[in-house]
């Protein structure tokens, strides 16, 4: 591709996609403060979490391997907490794990079972059989935080980080009390199919509209599976 449209076409998607901290401060003139992330895998994003001057973080995990590495990422720093569970809408039910056994400590793995993703993907293949692992909830996590005497991070949890591999919904729906106090809900999204019963992008739109979000910014690459913002909805009338 000649250079004049590999720049053009960069540009083109960094306009699409949007950074999530830039979009936040230049739109409301705000400050995530502490992050919730469900599916946080080895912890790759926590650099970033830290360079835009978040102090406090809550990060959750269910594969073993992956969870090691999440707990050295967090092991030097105060108000960083790692979580080895796997989240749905309920709390102590036995739910099949579904693994990728990929190279990216099986980034892709869901407690939905993969359909559309293995022909769309089929360089991430899963393991023939489940893993059985106990459920929890975001709502229990946060009990459980404020119970053990650490109500101050939870206090200054205001954004919910997602990427759970299509049952972000189901993550959702056992967060109502937590959704109460955030602000910004940054999850991965797509068009459905991509897992059995995963919930499309409208769906979720639907279900954080009734909890007071509105849709910020989306973008979907081409397989129909990418990134939303929503924000507390007030934001937009306070700007």
């Amino acid at each position: 591709m000649h250079p004049f449209f590999a720049a053009l076409k960069r540009r083109y998607r960094k306009q699409k996609a949007p950074k999530l901290f830039s979009y936040i401060f230049q739109t409301f003139h705000l400050v995530p403060k502490g992050v919730f992330q469900v599916g946080a895998n080895g912890g790759g994003e926590i650099k970033e979490f830290i360079s835009q001057g978040l102090q406090k973080g809550i990060f959750v995990e269910p594969l073993p391997d992956a969870y090691k590495r999440l707990v050295q990422a967090v092991s030097a720093r105060p108000g960083f907490y790692s979580v080895n569970a796997v989240c749905t809408d309920t709390v102590g039910e036995e739910v099949n794990f579904y693994i990728s056994t990929s190279g990216s400590m099986g980034a892709s793995s869901s407690v939905l079972k993969p359909s559309g993703v293995l022909s769309i993907h089929p360089e991430v293949p899963f393991d023939s059989k489940p893993v059985s692992l106990t459920s929890t909830t975001v709502d229990q996590i946060v009990a459980d935080f404020n119970s053990s005497g650490r109500s101050n991070v939870i206090a200054d949890m205001d954004l919910l980080y997602m990427d759970t591999q299509g049952s972000e919904l189901i993550v959702l729906k056992g967060a109502g009390e937590f959704l109460k106090q955030i602000r910004y809900i940054y999850t991965e999204v797509s068009l459905g199919g991509l897992y059995e019963n995963d919930a499309t992008h409208i769906e979720i739109s639907g279900y954080l509209a009734f909890h007071g979000f509105s849709l910020a910014f989306i973008y979907m690459n081409k397989h129909g599976w990418g990134d939303a913002l929503y924000v507390r909805s007030s934001l937009f009338d306070n700007r």
